[in-house]
């Protein structure tokens, strides 16, 4: 009897929780490749080697990434304000991520709602790896652009601030952890209780 208990609660935690274990593997080697890259060589950024079949996942989010950052340049680039076209790479690089989340946030899609934290924290490690390397520019350029293009070395530049690149890789990456730590925990907002009425005679 009671180990038909437990299979039943660990069957029940599965049934929970089964996501956040997925996520899991992703999220530790999407970590340990930001701090590799923040402690030790901005190139871990590109040269991290993902086991399988994390690396299949990290290139198709990565390269998925990629595209909205540039979509980003074009669409701000409407503005016709220099520093908004440089950073709208990063920020809707940001914003596209948060809008799936809204959209599955109002429709209570606990699945989506991991997967999309996941995404946005995802995008946020990916800034903060292209804003530590504003100092250095080591970080190869989509199209072969020359070091002058590169968005977080104009950016900081603009702001003053270039000696503070690695704080600000490292200020992003942290929100990023947070985001993937909410990721994590979905489970424990969508927990359901069951109500028992009472009727007590005194």
């Amino acid at each position: 009897m009671n180990s038909e208990k437990i299979k039943k609660q660990a069957l029940h935690f599965l049934k929970d929780w089964w996501c956040s274990l997925l996520l899991l593997p992703f999220i530790y080697e999407t970590i340990h490749q930001i701090y590799w890259a923040l402690r030790f060589n901005i190139f871990f950024m590109i040269t991290y080697d993902f086991s399988f079949p994390v690396n299949i996942i990290y290139f198709l989010l990565d390269n998925f990434l990629l595209i909205v950052h540039e979509a980003g340049h074009t669409f701000f680039s409407l503005l016709g304000v220099r520093f908004i076209t440089i950073l709208g790479g990063s920020l809707f690089q940001i914003l596209l991520p948060m809008a799936i989340l809204f959209y599955t946030w109002v429709n209570r899609q606990k699945i989506g709602i991991q997967l999309s934290l996941t995404l946005v924290g995802l995008s946020w490690l990916g800034v903060a790896g292209y804003a530590a390397d504003g100092g250095q520019q080591q970080l190869p350029l989509i199209g072969g652009l020359s070091k002058e293009s590169h968005d977080w070395r104009n950016l900081l530049m603009d702001m003053n601030m270039i000696e503070f690149d690695l704080q600000f890789g490292i200020a992003f990456a942290i929100i990023g952890f947070l985001f993937y730590a909410a990721a994590l925990i979905t489970p424990l907002w969508f927990r359901e209780y069951n109500k028992a009425e009472i009727e007590l005679d005194i």
